[in-house]
């Protein structure tokens, strides 16, 4: 699982620092290549939200290898450097599959683990995905400035051949087989979920809080490389440091949440992101812009989201425990959508400094603000043991 969970990930962020190398390429303007990321990012929530009835009805195993095949395909087709529209739509094809992948690992936690050692579990699961995004855009800067742009793909493409190794060789079946069903019946749970008192308002609060990591993965590598001219290395040791404040962020929420009742920490996370995120829109607009000016807060906000994102995600799947891959999956898929959502709209804002990412981050800060305290107060109003 620790092998599988990165990938989809890495996916989104390993070739982020060659976005403005791939407009130069491509002679394409910013939002032409900007939505590579958003039709991956598209295309991977609707993909969960199809694999998760899979892999209720019929295992994770035989959906998870054969989506890491396809995607390990789509990658070698992207590395080829075909056109622009063609890059496109391989990456809808590498988010669908790899959306099989994703899914059936973090069903093995609802399959695998019960109660408060499925909390800690999804803590765990939660770090171990979080490796991508932390890890890869560093990786994909070197490669950028080494190789170019293709690079990022073929390493993807060795990735997923890994993968696949492995689930062929050490990866058992742990759906058990008295649970699955007709592929209709699965899908079927949804409405179950989608009417949820607390499953829903907490999934749409976790869409809202993960779209501070995508609105700045889709804007930033124009603001710091196109904007105030810094290069591919330099952006992913940037984004390397924001990643390790999300992942510092769920190591801290593991030191609190037995002392503190979650709803106090999310409330607290939330309302001083909101707070922040207000400062620095006030700001920008004032000439304020800069790379501390932009990372600095921008990791702020990181590290208290991150605080939230388990909470979340262990009441998610605690809700439906005898479906575990579709309850991972429409949160999943919820959380990609919507971000997505939020972020095409910020980046068809164009403007010389970050005040579209300021302002996305005010909306979905607020947002989420309303989704945990407005309506799970009670829900959440208790501390993990």
């Amino acid at each position: 699982m620790l092998i599988m969970v990165p990938l989809a990930g890495a996916a989104t962020d390993i070739y982020i620092p060659s976005l403005p190398a791939m407009a130069d390429a491509f002679g394409a303007s910013r939002f032409a290549v900007q939505s590579t990321l958003l039709v991956y990012m598209a295309c991977y929530g609707v993909g969960q939200i199809v694999a998760g009835p899979l892999t209720d009805a019929y295992g994770r195993r035989t959906p998870l290898l054969f989506g890491t095949l396809v995607f390990l395909l789509a990658s070698v087709g992207i590395a080829l450097a075909p056109p622009l529209w063609l890059v496109i739509v391989l990456r809808g094809v590498q988010g669908v599959f790899v959306a099989c992948c994703a899914v059936g690992a973090r069903a093995i936690v609802a399959d695998c683990f019960d109660g408060a050692e499925r909390s800690k579990a999804a803590n765990w699961m939660t770090i171990a995905w979080a490796t991508g995004p932390i890890l890869s855009p560093a990786l994909g800067g070197y490669l950028q400035a080494w190789f170019g742009w293709t690079a990022s793909f073929w390493f993807l493409a060795g990735w997923g051949a890994v993968v696949v190794l492995v689930a062929l060789l050490f990866l058992p079946e742990t759906r058990a087989a008295d649970l699955r069903g007709r592929f209709g019946q699965a899908f079927g749970l949804y409405r179950r979920m989608a009417t949820d008192r607390v499953y829903l308002p907490t999934a749409l609060g976790m869409a809202c809080l993960i779209s501070v990591m995508y609105g700045f993965e889709v804007l930033a590598p124009f603001y710091v490389q196109s904007d105030l001219n810094h290069g591919p290395v330099f952006y992913g040791h940037l984004q390397l440091i924001l990643g390790c404040l999300w992942l510092a962020g769920n190591f801290f929420n593991r030191l609190v949440s037995p002392h503190v009742t979650v709803i106090r920490i999310i409330t607290a996370a939330a309302g001083a992101s909101l707070l922040i995120s207000l400062t620095m829109l006030v700001l920008d607009i004032s000439g304020v812009f800069s790379v501390l000016a932009l990372a600095v807060p921008a990791g702020v906000v990181y590290f208290l989201m991150a605080m939230i994102w388990p909470n979340g995600y262990a009441k998610c799947l605690g809700r439906f425990q005898d479906a575990g891959g579709s309850a991972n999956a429409l949160v999943s898929g919820l959380f990609i959508v919507v971000s997505t959502v939020f972020t095409t709209m910020a980046s068809r804002l164009h403007s010389a400094s970050a005040w579209p990412m300021w302002l996305l981050y005010v909306c979905v800060t607020a947002a989420t603000l309303v989704c945990f305290a407005g309506f799970l107060r009670k829900d959440f109003d208790y501390k993990v043991r």
